[in-house]
This record gives structure tokens, C-alpha cells and sequence, in this order.
């Protein structure tokens, strides 16, 4: 019989004994910890949630602190000069290479529609399960029904459990698809308690992360991130799906009101319109990106001079002064 060490026993009881106390613990990383929001957004937002969270935390916050300290004592007060420069150079130079693509999206999905804002591949995905969505197309709140319904079948064929989330996740879909909330909501919105607040776009897409992270769990489904659901063999973030939903179907719906082509036809020519307008928007995201980088080194200086030396003047001209002084005699 093999006979453990006594350090080893003792470990593993303490390890038992600790184990113990934190069942009656609260997690430290609760909802109600201030790095949840962070890293929801980090979730949510992938490669560029993680650059702008780094890039903001790691860099930008520190070099303008900096910046603003420097030679404080020789100025008497804060270098605002120094701050403001290496303010403007970090918000230049770092988020740029998102706002900028992204400032790009959001003027083609004005002047060419919103799906100009979806990726090629939810765009593809969206296409099949439109195909296979029953009924006609010409009435806005029936086809969006009719699409969230195909989705659900497609999304949860193999859920066993937790069909009154499946159901509540359908009507946050729907939800989502019909939401529509005028200029004066949202400003009023900002004067109002969490209770008060109508509900917003946000509102929704949040509820469906914690319902959807509750189905997942209950189901043994997608583990690594429960926030994600599963179509036709791709992995997409619910929060992220909201949004191309809502920008995908309230196009689709405006100009299917308006054919005179079948369904079939109409899908097919509105998907490779919607594929064009894509390529082209993705076209002029890099042209200005690569635009905007070429002129970054003309306003990385934003003073005639470099104010970090600002309160370091007079020392320097005095020792120059007694330097010549020197030479002369």
C-alpha cells in the first residue's frame, strides 16, 4: 500500500478546510465586480476590444499622465502643453486603426445600406437561413417572425433543456429586429434612473448574453464561451449577432417591400448586391487607413516646439550663458 507524505496530507486538508469556507463565499469576480464590464467588452469585441483596452490602460492613460507632469515643479503647475500633445498623438496613433475603418463603415452604411456593416460570412449565413425561412417577404414584422423562428430551429435543434430560455431568447430576437427608439428617447434616457430607462438596444443584447450563457451552461454547449451561438458551423457572439441581424433585416425588409421579383430571385440579387457594396466598403476602409497613417508623422507634433522642455528654458540659457562666458576668458 502506498503511503502519502505527511506534507502532502496536510496539504490536501487545508486545501479541503479553504475549499470549504468559499462555498459560503460570494465570487470575487461577480457581477457586481467593476472588471466584469471590461472584460465583457474585451468578449464582445474581440481583437479590438482587447487593443483598445490595452492600448488605453497599458499606454495612453500613462504617457498622458506623464506628459502632464513633466517638469511640474519648474513650471509651478501642470504642463498642460506636454499633456495635450501626447494626448492627441496617442488617440491618433493607437484607436485609430479601428475608428478610422470603422468611420468608413458607418458613412457606407449611411449612404449604401447597412449591410455594409456585415462581414461576408454572416452575410452567407444569413442568405441560407433566409432560403429556408417559410412564407412571403413583403410584410417587415412577419418575414422578421419567420427569420428568428428558422434561426431558433437551426441554432437549438439539439437543446434539450431549457426551452423557456430558448423561447425568451426568440423574443429578444424579435425584439431586437423591431426595436425602434427616436432621437428625444435617448437623450431623456441619460436624465434617468437604470429603473426609468426605456429600453434600449443595449438593454436587449445584454439580457440575450445572460440568457444564452444560462442555456449554454444548462446544455453542455459551447463551454469556452457561453456567450456564443452556433450556425451552420460557425461560431458567432450574440451581442455581435444582434447587431447584424438588425442592420441585415431592416434593409432586406425596406427593399423587399418594394420588388416585384420572387423570393428566390430577390435573395439571391440583394445578397450580391449587399457581397459589392461589401468588397467595395472594405476597399476604401484600407485606403483610408493606410491614408490616414501616412500623414500621422506630419501631426505627431502638434507645437512649434517640443513641450516637454517647457520650464527647463531658463536653466538651459544660464548654462549657456556661463559656457561663453568661459570661452571668452
Amino acid at each position: 500500500m502506498k503511503l502519502n507524505s505527511v506534507g502532502y496530507i496536510s496539504q490536501n486538508q487545508n486545501t479541503l478546510v479553504s475549499n470549504n469556507k468559499n462555498k459560503n463565499q460570494k465570487p470575487s469576480f461577480g457581477m457586481g465586480n467593476p472588471l466584469v464590464p471590461i472584460a465583457t467588452f474585451i468578449e464582445n469585441n474581440g481583437f479590438m476590444g482587447e487593443f483598445l483596452t490595452i492600448d488605453t490602460v497599458g499606454m495612453m492613460a500613462p504617457r498622458t499622465v506623464q506628459g502632464y507632469t513633466r517638469n511640474k515643479e519648474e513650471l509651478g503647475h501642470l504642463n498642460y502643453k506636454a499633456g495635450r500633445e501626447e494626448l492627441v498623438r496617442e488617440l491618433l496613433s493607437g484607436p485609430a486603426y479601428f475608428y478610422v475603418p470603422l468611420t468608413v463603415l458607418t458613412i457606407a452604411g449611411l449612404v449604401r445600406g447597412k449591410t455594409a456593416k456585415v462581414s461576408h460570412n454572416v452575410l452567407n449565413m444569413f442568405k441560407n437561413v433566409m432560403k429556408n425561412t417559410s412564407g412571403g417577404i413583403k410584410e417587415a414584422r412577419v418575414l422578421n417572425a419567420n427569420f428568428v423562428n428558422e434561426l431558433k430551429k437551426e441554432a437549438f435543434a439539439d437543446y434539450t433543456k431549457g426551452q423557456d430560455l430558448i423561447e425568451r431568447l426568440g423574443e429578444l430576437m424579435n425584439q431586437n429586429l423591431n426595436h425602434k427608439m427616436s432621437f428625444k428617447d435617448k437623450i431623456a434616457n441619460l436624465f434617468k434612473s437604470k429603473a426609468n430607462k426605456k429600453t434600449t438596444a443595449s438593454m436587449i443584447r445584454n439580457e440575450a448574453v445572460e440568457v444564452l450563457t444560462r442555456l449554454n451552461k444548462m446544455n453542455g454547449k459551447m463551454l469556452d464561451n457561453a456567450s456564443s451561438i452556433k450556425l451552420q458551423n460557425g461560431e458567432y457572439n450574440i451581442s455581435n449577432l444582434f447587431r447584424d441581424m438588425s442592420n441585415y433585416m431592416d434593409e432586406f425588409s425596406k427593399k423587399a417591400a418594394k420588388t416585384s421579383l420572387e423570393k428566390e430571385a430577390f435573395i439571391d440579387k440583394f445578397h450580391k448586391a449587399a457581397a459589392r457594396t461589401k468588397d467595395i466598403t472594405n476597399v476604401l476602409a484600407i485606403g483610408a487607413l493606410s491614408a490616414f497613417l501616412m500623414i500621422i508623422p506630419k501631426i505627431y507634433q502638434t507645437d512649434k516646439t517640443f513641450p516637454g522642455t517647457d520650464g527647463l528654458k531658463g536653466s538651459e540659457n544660464s548654462q549657456q550663458g556661463e559656457e561663453v562666458k568661459n570661452e571668452n576668458k
